[in-house]
């Protein structure tokens, strides 16, 4: 019996531990989801809309886009994502958020996109993209930390296009 119980604490630790991980780190407010979950987190975004996760046997996890009574996907579905994780976050620290989702598409690959909005436009669009090892973090200054396993991290500076290139 106690060696049941063992087992059992250390499994309930380790599910904690895999699905409590940040893939965007360094975010007040962040919403995730894994597969098969009924749940259905949303964020509400600064400018009155939100982002609502929902998994669907079928296709994966959606990240839905919710505006004026209106769901649309704002990009494909992960079907075959073990979390995905949204947060909203100012990238330039010019006061206009963008949209960061991150997916753990393996158990050593994130793929991380990030969404938009231009001046006078009501919709987000795509932005940059790229992949990662761990987790991603924003420091505001128009940078990414990219994270490895062991927490070490590079530091990428974004161009006004949204690639990516290392600073030095």
């Amino acid at each position: 019996m106690k060696k049941t119980l063992i087992v059992i604490s250390a499994f309930t630790f380790l599910s904690f531990h895999v699905f409590s991980q940040d893939l965007i780190k360094g975010l007040p407010i962040s919403i995730s989801l894994v597969p098969k979950s009924a749940k259905q987190p949303n964020l509400k975004l600064k400018d009155g809309s939100g982002v609502l996760l929902k998994y669907d046997v079928n296709d994966g996890i959606h990240v839905i886009m919710a505006k004026n009574g209106k769901q649309t996907d704002l990009c494909d579905p992960f079907a075959n994502s073990k979390m995905v994780q949204v947060g909203q976050v100012d990238i330039e620290n010019d006061g206009k958020p963008e949209i960061v989702v991150a997916s753990q598409t393996s158990s050593t690959t994130i793929q991380v996109l990030i969404y938009k909005k231009a001046d006078f436009e009501v919709n987000y669009q795509p932005w940059s993209h790229f992949s990662g090892v761990a987790a991603v973090e924003f420091p505001g200054d128009g940078t990414v930390e990219i994270y490895d396993e062991t927490g070490n991290f590079s530091t990428y500076k974004f161009s006004d296009d949204g690639k990516l290139t290392e600073k030095n």
